[in-house]
């Protein structure tokens, strides 16, 4: 803005300079051409005297020449008189005598033509430029001779040159003050628009607090004003904006569902951490890359391609392998401007693996429980049969069968009761009873209920050797998960064997170890021994009488206590649950 403002004050000086110079030619010349015309009239008055005297006098006077040096010491001027032949009589400043004929001079033809004559030339007697002004003779009307006055044009020339010299510093003097003057006006017209530029410079670089505080008024002062009033809306509308785009971005941070948003140039431009997770990319990775440049999914490239020339919905389901492998659902729409142009794509990912995983356990779960029902009551039912076949009246066959009828029916009894309890603690409709519990003795009344079916094995049990370790619990719920994992460890322990329990406090948890020297569990089966039956070997597993149900009731129970369980196993050679307990429950169990 410095730069409108010297150009300002350079134009306003020039049209000044320009004004005063055409001004000040035109006064100077005005001036030139009035002193001028003064001087010529002085001279023709002059010469007017000089005439009435020489006629008094008698043109061919002898004193004429004295007389014309007399009246120069008077006036300054020089006179001189020629006959209507030309012929020089007396000269103020020369001998006469010895001056050419001036006959053919301008001045003196006009003055004998009209009664008058001047000019101004060059003097070859004088040898400088003179004014002549030449007045004819005239007693009684008639025509005798000229009266010619004369001065140096260098007097006339110093005279006009200070004129031009005085006129000169006058117009110095006016155009100093003239840019003084122009210097305030253009910084009075340029500082306001200065600060109105400023703050449409800080408006395009966002800072929307600045203001204009010029108090100018007209039409800059309502430039000033629009000016604050903008900046004061887009600070509105940035804020606005500002506070949408930071709920926009606390909404997209925090769905479980990927979103993906890829411009018309095919570049991603937003990424949400979701489906950052799901994708296995940083936002980094994705954001300004053409969707087919980034990824190993070309599946989801290909469906963004067609929805970009179809302008469709579409709606798949993918399976992906990278970080994880993964079932997507994968939802697709283009979004366009008011001339219908597709201007991007939204993806929208939901990662449904676990659904479908769910989905598969619950077909799973069904085709167990069938199977698991099926055999008990297909026995009751043939065992049933042969009986009412003829087979009742043999008293040791009907003892036999009726004895495998109720112990099928006790495992008929005890499914049903397993796949109930689970069902009620899975869907929290089991609450617990909190109450102070002493582990060790909780564990000492459990290992009485097994004392018979570990001594018919020869099974040695090693109970933990603290008195006293106080959890809060639920009593029945701790012992059956005492119960289970115990009575999972004699069953899988063959003859002779031991099983150890230990106890041990870390801080604000129990641990919970109970040890075995059983059969094992083979690596690949560790992952999915807490599943709802899954058996390692079923036909051991039906031999002990087992429902399959235990360890995934043992995992919920445990879960319920806040709790977490694991395992470690070498098969051949035995296997250890460890139950981690917090001391005291956070909040009250449902």
């Amino acid at each position: 803005m410095h730069r409108l403002r010297a150009k300002l004050t350079s134009i306003f000086l020039l049209v000044i300079v320009v004004l005063l110079l055409v001004v000040g030619l035109y006064v100077g010349k005005l001036l030139e051409n009035a002193y001028i015309n003064i001087l010529e009239e002085r001279l023709k008055k002059e010469a007017i005297i000089i005439c009435e005297d020489v006629i008094s006098m008698g043109l061919h006077n002898p004193q004429l020449q004295q007389r014309m040096v007399k009246f120069t010491g008077e006036i300054g001027e020089r006179i001189t008189i020629v006959d209507l032949q030309g012929k020089v009589l007396a000269d103020s400043e020369n001998d006469p005598t010895k001056l050419p004929n001036h006959g053919n001079r301008p001045e003196i033809r006009e003055a004998i033509r009209t009664g008058i004559g001047q000019s101004i030339r060059y003097s070859a007697t004088m040898r400088y430029d003179m004014m002549y002004v030449a007045v004819p003779l005239k007693p009684n009307g008639k025509t005798i001779g000229v009266v010619r006055v004369s001065v140096t044009i260098t007097t006339v020339q110093e005279t006009i040159r200070k004129l031009w010299l005085s006129l000169v510093g006058v117009l110095i003097v006016t155009l100093l003050l003239f840019g003084l003057l122009s210097t305030r006006i253009t910084k009075s017209i340029t500082q306001p628009i200065e600060e109105i530029t400023k703050v449409a410079r800080d408006i395009t670089h966002k800072q929307f607090k600045s203001r204009v505080t010029t108090y100018a008024k007209g039409e800059v002062g309502q430039l000033a004003k629009a000016v604050n009033f903008m900046a004061s809306s887009l600070e509105q509308q940035l804020s606005a904006l500002q506070e949408n785009e930071k709920r926009l971005e606390g909404i997209l941070n925090n769905m479980f569902s990927g979103v993906m948003l890829v411009s018309d140039s095919y570049r991603i431009i937003l990424v949400n951490a979701a489906a950052e997770e799901l994708l296995g990319y940083k936002a980094n990775e994705l954001i300004g890359f053409r969707h087919n440049e980034v990824g190993r999914s070309f599946s989801i490239s290909q469906l963004i391609g067609r929805c970009f020339e179809t302008g469709e919905k579409i709606r798949e389901e993918l399976h992906i392998y990278y970080p994880t492998e993964k079932i997507i659902d994968i939802n697709l729409a283009a979004y366009s401007n008011e001339e219908g142009e597709i201007k991007g794509v939204i993806v929208v990912l939901h990662d449904i693996t676990a659904i479908r995983r769910l989905e598969k356990m619950r077909s799973e779960f069904v085709t167990n429980v069938s199977h698991e029902l099926k055999t008990p009551i297909t026995s009751i039912k043939g065992f049933t049969e042969t009986l009412l076949d003829g087979a009742l009246e043999d008293v040791e066959i009907s003892r036999s069968f009726l004895t495998i009828i109720n112990e099928e029916s006790d495992r008929l009894y005890r499914l049903i009761s397993d796949i109930l309890d689970l069902s009620k603690i899975e869907q929290k409709r089991m609450p617990l009873q909190l109450e102070e519990v002493d582990v060790p003795e909780l564990i000492k009344e459990t290992v009485r209920i097994l004392h018979e079916e570990a001594r018919a094995k020869n099974i040695v049990i090693y109970l933990p050797h603290e008195d006293k370790i106080v959890i809060e619990g639920d009593h029945d719920r701790l012992q059956q998960i005492v119960l289970n994992l115990v009575s999972n460890a004699v069953s899988y322990t063959p003859p002779d064997g031991e099983v150890m329990i230990e106890t041990r406090e870390e801080g604000q948890h129990v641990v919970l170890s109970v040890q075995d020297t059983g059969i094992g569990i083979p690596p690949q089966h560790l992952p999915r021994i807490f599943e709802r039956f899954y058996r390692v070997d079923r036909a051991r597993s039906r031999e002990s009488g087992g429902t399959g149900l235990g360890l995934a009731i043992v995992k919920h129970l445990v879960e319920s206590h806040h709790g977490s369980i694991t395992v470690e196993s070498t098969e051949g050679k035995g296997t250890t649950f460890t139950v981690t307990l917090p001391k005291h429950q956070p909040l009250q169990s449902l």
